[in-house]
C-alpha cells in the first residue's frame, strides 16, 4: 500500500526530459531555418555600413574597368594585409584596455585607434575607387555614380542575398527546386 503511495519521480524525470528535448529541437530547428534574434541598433550605422558594398562598385563600372577594378582590389588586400593585421592587433588592444583596472580613458584611446585603424583597412578600397573612377570618362563616371546612388547600402544587399539563399534553401527542402 505504501508503494502506490510515492510521488511518481520517475515519470516526472522523463517528462521534463521529454519537454527539454522538445524546446532544444525547436531552438536548433528554427535556428537552422534561418530565424536569427537581432535587437535592433538605436545607433545609426556606421558610415561604411550605408555605403554601397564592393559588388556595387564593381556591378557599377564599365565591363573594362570592372576587371582592372578587380585586379586593383587583389593587389590592395596584398597590400593592405598589414594594416588589416593592425586593426585586428587594435581590436585586441581594445580588449585588452578593458580590463582591471578599468581606466575610461585608456580604453577611449584604444577605441579611437581601433578605428583609425579599421578606416585606414577601408582607405585602401576607397583609394582603389577613386583611381578606377578617375580613368573613366565623364560619362561613363556619371553612369556609375548614378548606379551607386541607386543601390541599396551594404548592410540591405546583404540581408537581401540571405533572404533569397533561405527561399532558395526552403524550395530545395520542398522539393521545388
Amino acid at each position: 500500500m505504501s508503494d502506490q503511495k510515492r510521488f511518481p519521480w520517475r515519470t516526472l524525470l522523463f517528462v521534463s526530459l521529454g519537454v527539454n528535448l522538445l524546446l532544444i529541437g525547436g531552438a536548433i530547428g528554427a535556428f537552422g531555418a534561418g530565424a536569427r534574434l537581432e535587437r535592433p541598433s538605436a545607433q545609426p550605422a556606421p558610415s561604411v555600413d550605408r555605403l554601397p558594398g564592393q559588388r556595387a562598385f564593381v556591378e557599377a563600372l564599365p565591363p573594362q574597368a570592372r576587371a582592372q577594378l578587380r585586379q586593383d582590389m587583389v593587389q590592395g588586400v596584398v597590400q593592405s594585409r598589414e594594416l588589416r593585421q593592425a586593426a585586428a592587433q587594435r581590436r585586441r588592444e581594445v580588449l585588452d584596455a578593458a580590463g582591471e583596472p578599468y581606466d575610461a580613458a585608456r580604453v577611449k584611446q584604444a577605441f579611437e585607434r581601433m578605428r583609425a585603424a579599421d578606416q585606414a583597412v577601408v582607405g585602401v578600397f576607397h583609394d582603389r575607387i577613386a583611381d578606377t573612377l578617375a580613368t573613366l570618362t565623364p560619362e561613363e563616371r556619371r553612369a556609375a555614380l548614378e548606379t551607386l546612388r541607386r543601390a541599396p547600402p551594404r548592410r540591405e544587399r546583404m540581408e537581401e542575398r540571405r533572404r533569397a539563399w533561405r527561399e532558395r534553401l526552403e524550395q530545395r527542402r520542398s522539393g521545388g527546386g
